[in-house]
């Protein structure tokens, strides 16, 4: 599991770079980014929530349903991908909070123009509770089973195509609430106690920002 350090400002970063047009000339020249952010709500009984990413990629075009558990092809556009479940990209997501940010990936070339949807690929992850609270059969931890996550990824639901263009940055921060994303079962404060914790993941773009490269 690769843990990376924290350092200030706030989430999860990634940058796309088109290439570039030979004939092309002025502030139009340079490349085409997108940064994104990672960012979480609090929870009230989690201690730590750990997921780990595989890989990271975008689907060029318009969002359609026909591109839903389509097979990644040469359209499928990476941004991070790595088979070896040692170097995987693990983040603790209750540490996403107050100003914190870290690259999720490296600067990749990418073609200027639409793409539609915006993936993460989780291979991995794992909750801890909260003192004094325990799951009912005993311990505060507990692995999860990640629905779909591990094959055609998590779709972050974008509000409008990402449109690449050269010279611009667009900086996107995605919402993964801790509170809606991990679903607490049963009740700490009964007998019964917590049984289990549903990992639904839904992750939204929360914000949008055009600015000049």
């Amino acid at each position: 599991m690769k843990i990376l350090r924290w350092t200030p400002v706030l989430a999860l970063t990634a940058l796309l770079l088109p290439l570039a047009c030979d004939d092309a000339t002025g502030p139009s020249a340079g490349p085409a980014q997108v940064q994104i952010l990672l960012t979480d709500a609090p929870t009230d009984y989690l201690e730590a929530t750990w997921v780990c990413f595989s890989s990271v990629y975008l689907v060029p075009g318009k969002d359609r349903e026909e591109n839903e558990g389509v097979e990644k092809g040469p359209n499928w556009v990476y941004l991070f991908d790595e088979p070896d479940p040692d170097d995987h990209l693990c983040y603790d997501l209750l540490e996403l909070r107050d100003g914190i940010t870290t690259d999720l990936t490296d600067r990749v070339d990418v073609e200027p123009g639409e793409y539609g949807q915006l993936r993460l690929v989780v291979s991995s992850a794992e909750v801890w509770l909260k003192e004094p609270y325990e799951f009912r059969n005993g311990g505060d931890w507990r692995p999860l089973f990640i629905p779909s996550g591990a094959q055609t990824g998590i779709k972050v639901h974008l509000k409008e195509p990402i449109e690449a263009e050269n010279g611009t940055l667009i900086i996107i921060t995605v919402d993964f609430d801790v509170n809606e994303n991990f679903v607490i079962q049963g009740n700490p404060y009964t007998p019964a106690g917590i049984h289990g914790i549903l990992f639904t993941p839904v992750l939204k773009e929360k914000s949008r920002t055009t600015e000049p490269a």
